[in-house]
């Protein structure tokens, strides 16, 4: 079997819960692989400043790929960067705000809001180690350097359907619309998915897909789970990604992820 050098992995909802909190057995995972020549790469639709949170509090000294792969980047350097031209940006606030949806408009890895929700805002930033600023009109930014993503909040399911297929069909071909939760809606360039950043990396760092093992739980790491040979699939939130995964393991908590990386990679 040849030697596996890098997991790549989605981190809410796969190594860590919703709420932030992770098993005593990941934890202890985690600490060995920081110590042996392995590569634990951190993939998330998170601005970067949670990304590094995260990848902080796990002692990871890996690149780390945020907005649903439209940037690869480290502390001191980004390595890919991929956005949402101007033109179009503008477009999908202008339609997000006809119809009334919370919106968020990452720029320069700057979080920005219309709608100082703070109980839609705090639950988002909440221990991401994410911040945010206000604006009273996005059309005052300036986006000419274009953004990484958008983000719609959405808590109506019927609702989120519904946005979800028009922006899809609007914007076919032109912008990746990927669901990241249940009130989540991503809207990044075509070229922007987890998918594509970890093919930069194999390139990067000159693997082959049989040496990366990724693991996910939601539709926004389909691209990701296809681009490597083992695709795990964690929890039951997408039928999608279960359906191309070749591992599955049956929740965040069940520890079942921990015991199939150790198999794989420390046995």
């Amino acid at each position: 079997m040849t030697k596996i050098k890098l997991w790549i992995s989605d981190i809410d909802g796969t190594l860590i819960n919703y709420d932030s909190t992770m098993t005593d057995r990941m934890k202890n995972l985690i600490n060995k692989l920081n110590k042996i020549d392995f590569k634990l790469v951190l993939s998330t639709g998170r601005m970067f400043q949670g990304a590094k949170f995260a990848a902080d509090n796990f002692n990871l000294k890996t690149p780390v790929v945020c907005y649903q792969g439209a940037v690869v980047r480290t502390k001191d350097e980004v390595l890919w960067r991929v956005f949402v031209k101007e033109n179009l940006a503008r477009e999908v606030i202008g339609f997000l705000k006809e119809r009334k949806i919370h919106t968020h408009v990452y720029n320069n890895d700057i979080l920005w809001v219309e709608d100082d929700n703070k109980k839609i805002m705090h639950e988002y930033c909440y221990n991401r180690g994410t911040t945010y600023s206000v604006t009273d009109n996005f059309g005052k930014l300036d986006l000419s350097s274009g953004c990484e993503k958008l983000l719609a909040v959405i808590y109506d399911q019927k609702l989120m359907a519904e946005i979800k297929e028009e922006l899809a069909k609007k914007y076919k071909g032109i912008l990746n619309i990927v669901q990241s939760s249940k009130m989540y809606l991503e809207i990044t360039d075509k070229e922007a998915s987890k998918g594509a950043a970890l093919n930069f990396l194999k390139k990067y760092w000159n693997l082959s897909d049989e040496e990366v093992i990724a693991s996910g739980d939601q539709d926004n790491d389909i691209e990701l789970l296809k681009n490597a040979h083992y695709k795990v699939c964690v929890g039951k939130n997408s039928e999608k990604l279960a359906q191309i995964a070749n591992y599955h393991c049956n929740s965040v908590n069940s520890d079942e992820l921990v015991d199939l990386v150790e198999e794989l990679i420390l046995s």
